[in-house]
């Protein structure tokens, strides 16, 4: 096996070989089925590595089972990679896309065994795709803030995945209550991200709480396959007996090199910090000129901002009050710059806090402000990252008064960073002796400073409440309170963004606002506290200011009357012309601003932007006339309209676009000349297809029996350990077959369009639209029918009842409300809805004990199995 996995890495990596200790790694998951509780490994020592092993292992497994043989213990479906930026998060999610890649290439491979491993997970899965649509067997998923959520992981469970997350993201649907997800897909998530997973939180040292919610719910999830928690880190602390290097990665000569690559420390100290830091990090800095793109971090954006006019040369900066949109200008601009490779053209690259965490750069040489010692340690794997330089230099700029300064007087000079950060600092710095090597690093504990907050940990409690996820809780959990690191300081941010159009009559601007609110890509943070930025930024504005904020679910826009009504939470919109930038950054120390921009248009995502584009009322009401927006014959009229104001691509937006693709909103009043035209792109790319229609009806028995048997081929795929479900295989291939019987109710059979003498539908008749119905649902007659054809069994008729996320634990009808007047109804069934459901019912009580008796993610897990099968055989038309 040793000597495949060093084929199949050298042909993804280019011909680079495993490192000892990734090898004990593989070897040890393969014994065991299980990932180390820790993993430590110096930067640059190759930690990304953990993608290659879990595929490949997964891969291996299931050719063994093939062969007949138990060689290689199971390990999980799905590997999650956890990293705190979203910077890291696309780096992890493109890595593992190349993969992906080269294992859709494999027939092209120059080793067979690519193939193998293609042919292995291919075979794993389940959903029947084109392979147009899905052309690698690997699945890769990105769940992280401004980019659409892709929801194809959810499809199949019992494939080889990579999912690549922020902190937020998973950590929310861990515990049921994920970001930006949908009230009915809690339990699909909850199930999939909390079982036959591992999850690698990448620099734990920096997600402790994270650590600590994920470990208690692996403590609660039923073993073999419940959730396996990978604390990762390049820094020892609060890290316990780590998988890591060994006296033979020490005779490894590349990776010797990379974990022991020169790197000097040297340290300027400076008389008075706030007059004499910013000349000595520009005069050191420039010192290095030559060598490179020099790495220049400090610990505020305007310190950023004063470093970056005062360098003589091509200069970038990054930092946090920038927009995605313009950080993504700014790569195609400098390619190379925010990689190993570099620029060439880039001089000086200047950033705060933004980039000393994951990305993947390779400095000739860096100078910094001091910071605490677990920023500069990040700051320091920037420097001569593959080891190929004789000398590079990390320069720390601090005050020389440091090692006598009372720590508290300290505080506000060196904020957001405490004065106690910042001695501890100095202290460990005089520790690495000179020396800022990965090795020096990993060998020299990182101090620890204050006494960390004492907040409760998650409990069985909570989880049970995370578990009633179709109902409005009054008390509900707050996921980012077991998610984020505890803080004393309430966030006390806005973002910004900058549009144009918004001096036309309010009533205009509020409805384009409200119809295309701005996108992740368009916002900067900005900190309530930054009170002259603040003023600054709204008097640039002059008069034109709106604020958007969310309450209670509902958004609202108003003109801004000062700035003293912004709250945090709030997102700030400006006219585009305002110049308040400085190379992108919302700020403006000296010379001469640049506007903000508006960046609509400039999704980084590569999807149909949204747009807004100015028109005259008196055209549009012409060509338009009474047609409804929504149908083909207005939207032909507004592109010619459209195209004559210079906007073509949205003109071939909207007669290219299918109509629940592009969302259209005409924004006018009668007093004003000019109206806003609002398209804005639905993004169903990232979903699911639609349920799919074929040419023949699909009946409701066809239906329950295609489930059923996709069901059963899911978990052969799956290749489970005995006794692994909880529950026999038996009772969850007869809950899919009998999952969709409520059906068969006239009301249900009346919306799907089904003939009065034909049998009854699943899925709308051919060329029948179904309407939205009122709320009734099929699933609470479905339980009953389960319960009554399964001699009282409540794992069917509890799978079967809260698959699609219904039921968890209440339903809304008594069972009068769920018959609904249907007196052809079977005796048994209305006696088992009165059972379940009626007024002394044992629905919720059942559901209580079995969660209790599996453990809440997995009842989730295996309702998301049956939700699986069903979207599967659905999206194929059956």
């Amino acid at each position: 096996m040793l000597e495949r996995f060093r084929r199949f890495f050298a042909v993804t990596n280019g011909g680079a070989r495993p490192y000892p200790w990734q090898e004990a790694l593989l070897a040890s998951i393969a014994a065991s089925g299980r990932w180390p509780a820790a993993i430590a490994a110096p930067t640059g020592s190759g930690k990304s590595s953990v993608v290659d092993i879990h595929v490949f292992l997964v891969a291996e497994r299931e050719r063994a089972r093939a062969a007949g043989r138990d060689t290689i213990a199971r390990p999980p479906r799905r590997l999650v990679l956890v990293a705190p930026r979203r910077v890291l998060v696309e780096d992890q999610f493109l890595r593992a896309q190349q993969l992906a890649e080269a294992i859709a290439r494999a027939e092209g491979a120059s080793d067979p065994i690519v193939g193998e491993v293609a042919d292995a997970l291919r075979r794993l899965t389940t959903s029947e795709v084109d392979e147009a649509e899905q052309p690698s067997p690997l699945g890769v998923t990105r769940l992280r803030g401004g980019v659409r959520l892709d929801t194809r992981w959810r499809l199949d469970p019992a494939q080889c995945q990579v999912i690549c997350a922020t902190p937020q993201m998973w950590g929310s649907r861990l515990l049921g209550r994920g970001f930006r997800g949908s009230r009915l897909s809690r339990n699909l998530e909850m199930g999939l991200l909390g079982h036959d997973v591992a999850v690698v939180v990448d620099e734990a040292h920096l997600h402790g709480r994270l650590v600590e919610t994920a470990s208690k719910v692996a403590s609660l999830s039923a073993p073999p396959i419940g959730l396996q928690v990978v604390a990762m880190s390049a820094t020892p602390n609060g890290v316990a007996a780590a998988h890591g290097l060994t006296e033979a990665d020490s005779a490894d000569p590349e990776l010797n090199r990379r974990v022991r690559a020169r790197k000097r420390v040297e340290l300027v100290e400076v008389d008075d910090w706030r007059r004499d830091a910013v000349p000595a990090i520009v005069e050191h800095a420039e010192a290095h000129r030559g060598l490179g793109t020099v790495g220049v971090f400090v610990n505020t954006v305007e310190m950023a901002l004063h470093v970056a006019a005062k360098l003589d040369g091509e200069v970038e900066l990054v930092c946090g009050r920038m927009r995605p949109a313009d950080v993504a200008a700014m790569r195609d601009r400098r390619p190379g710059l925010l990689e190993p490779r570099g620029n060439a053209d880039v001089d000086f690259l200047v950033s705060t806090q933004s980039l000393e965490v994951g990305v993947d750069l390779d400095l000739p040489a860096i100078v910094t402000a001091i910071a605490p010692a677990a920023a500069l340690a990040q700051r320091a794997g920037r420097l001569n990252r593959g080891g190929r330089r004789d000398d590079a230099v990390l320069t720390v700029v601090a005050p020389r008064t440091l090692a006598t300064a009372k720590p508290e007087t300290l505080d506000r000079t060196f904020a957001p960073y405490t004065g106690a950060d910042i001695v501890a600092a100095a202290t460990w710095l005089a520790q690495l002796e000179g020396d800022a090597s990965p090795a020096r690093i990993s060998a020299t504990p990182l101090p620890r400073t204050g006494d960390a907050l004492a907040v409760p940990a998650l409990t069985g409690v909570e989880l049970e409440t995370a578990a009633m996820s179709s109902v409005v809780l009054a008390a509900d959990i707050e996921p980012a309170f077991y998610v984020e690191e505890p803080t004393e300081q309430a966030d006390r941010s806005i973002s910004i963004a900058g549009r144009e159009h918004l001096d036309l009559a309010p009533e205009v601007v509020r409805q384009a606002l409200l119809a295309a609110p701005p996108r992740a890509h368009e916002l900067a943070a900005l900190s309530l506290d930054a009170r002259r930025l603040i003023d600054a930024v709204v008097t640039a504005g002059d008069g034109s200011c709106w604020v958007m904020r969310s309450e209670q679910g509902r958004r609202s826009a108003e003109r801004l009357a000062a700035p003293d009504d912004l709250a945090p939470g709030d997102t700030l919109i400006v006219p585009a012309a305002s110049r308040i930038c400085t190379a992108g950054v919302i700020g403006v120390p000296r010379g001469r601003p640049t506007p903000i921009g508006d960046v609509m248009r400039r999704r980084p995502d590569g999807l149909t932007p949204d747009a807004v584009v100015k028109l005259s009322r008196a055209e549009v009401e012409a060509a338009v006339g009474d047609l409804p927006l929504g149908g083909r014959k207005a939207r032909g009229a507004l592109a010619s309209l459209v195209a004559a104001a210079g906007a073509h691509d949205v003109a071939d937006a909207l007669a290219r676009l299918r109509l629940r693709d592009l969302a259209v909103t005409w924004c006018a009043v009668e007093e004003d000349e000019h109206g806003l035209l609002v398209a804005v792109a639905t993004d169903h790319d990232g979903r699911l297809p639609a349920i799919g229609v074929g040419r023949d009806a699909v009946t409701l028995d066809a239906h329950g029996i295609e489930v059923e048997a996709r069901l059963v081929r899911i978990v052969g795929a799956l290749d489970l350990p005995s006794g692994a479900l909880g529950v026999a295989l038996e009772q969850l291939a007869q809950a899919a077959r009998w999952h969709d019987e409520g059906k068969r109710h006239p009301r249900f059979q009346r919306r799907m369009g089904a003939p009065p003498d034909g049998p009854p539908l699943a899925k709308p008749a051919p060329g029948h639209v179904a309407d939205r119905g009122d709320g009734w649902r099929h699933e609470q007659l479905s339980a009953a029918v389960a319960w009554a054809n399964s001699d009282r069994d409540p794992v069917q008729a509890v799978i079967v009842a809260g698959h699609h996320g219904h039921g968890l634990p209440l339903f809304d009808r008594d069972p009068e409300a769920v018959l609904d007047g249907w007196g052809d109804c079977e005796r048994a069934v209305r006696d088992a809805l009165d059972e379940l459901f009626g007024p002394f019912g044992v629905y919720e009580r059942e559901r209580l004990r079995l969660q209790r008796s599996l453990g809440v993610h997995r009842l989730a897990y295996l309702e998301a199995l049956l939700r699986c099968a069903d979207m599967q055989v659905s999206r194929e038309g059956r």
